[in-house]
């Protein structure tokens, strides 16, 4: 199989559905020639291992906040060299975002927290042994950009993706003489499943239309928009390139009107 990932071993962490950046991510992986290993929460692993199997691959219960989990998930994995590593994950306790911020728990703030973004430096404590055997070993998360915008009803996740691309610049500059290369990419709203499960259907549309209307490209992006940039991200052709935010939205956040 050719393309430029072919040959290399990869691992996406985050997918939940069919419809899911994690999953458009490692359908263009394999496509792009790599061998995708995918991962999920253990709830959902029997909805997701039919996702793996098209793929070629397989797929692992993980829980990025879970010490254990994430030992386990590594020792599946296996000692071969890995290539790249891609972070998709963030997980919201129901009707967090519904409230307004002052009235959001530290429970649930904490859990946001280390969900989406102390989750990435635990993956790569696990990851780099593996990673240090790649001729180009790669990182790359995703976040967006709610980070640093005020966004209705994001408030903490919004908070969240600002320390996770925080995260990215310390492990790049902790990770570089290794020659690991740690980026982030951030999207503009994209309709999946969990995306919709958050605001809601109509607002999803809304939010898009107006994207649409504002973007240089005169369109919304869309999965493989996203999926095609980390793509080039987990390559050997971004070289010398980390800390780095690539942002994907067609020009949205460009514009002035």
């Amino acid at each position: 199989m050719t393309g430029i990932l072919a040959g290399a071993r990869g691992l996406v962490i985050g997918v939940s559905s069919a419809n899911s950046i994690g999953y458009a991510i490692a359908r263009h992986a394999r496509a792009q020639g790599a061998n995708v290993t995918i991962t999920c929460r253990a709830p959902r692993l029997d909805r997701v291992a039919p996702l793996a199997a098209e793929l070629g691959g397989r797929a692992l219960a993980l829980d990025v906040i879970d010490d254990a989990s994430l030992a386990t998930a590594f020792a599946q994995l296996g000692p071969a060299p890995l290539d790249f590593v891609v972070h998709s994950v963030v997980d919201i306790p129901e009707g967090v975002l519904a409230r307004p911020m002052l009235d959001v728990s530290r429970d649930d703030f904490a859990h946001v927290m280390s969900v989406s973004a102390w989750s990435l430096i635990a993956v790569c404590r696990h990851a780099r042994p593996l990673l240090a055997q790649s001729q180009a070993p790669r990182v790359v998360a995703l976040t967006s950009a709610c980070s640093h915008r005020m966004t209705p009803n994001y408030h903490v996740a919004g908070i969240a993706k600002a320390a996770l691309e925080s995260a990215v610049l310390y492990l790049a500059m902790q990770l570089g003489r290794q020659s690991i290369l740690v980026n982030a990419v951030s999207s503009s709203f994209v309709a999946t499943d969990g995306a919709i499960r958050a605001i809601g259907a109509e607002h999803a549309s809304a939010t898009r239309g107006v994207q649409a209307k504002r973007s240089a490209t005169g369109r919304a992006i869309d999965l493989d928009d996203i999926a095609r940039s980390v793509g080039f991200l987990c390559s050997a052709m971004a070289s010398n390139l980390t800390g780095e935010v690539l942002t994907v939205d067609g020009g949205y956040s460009r514009a002035y009107l």
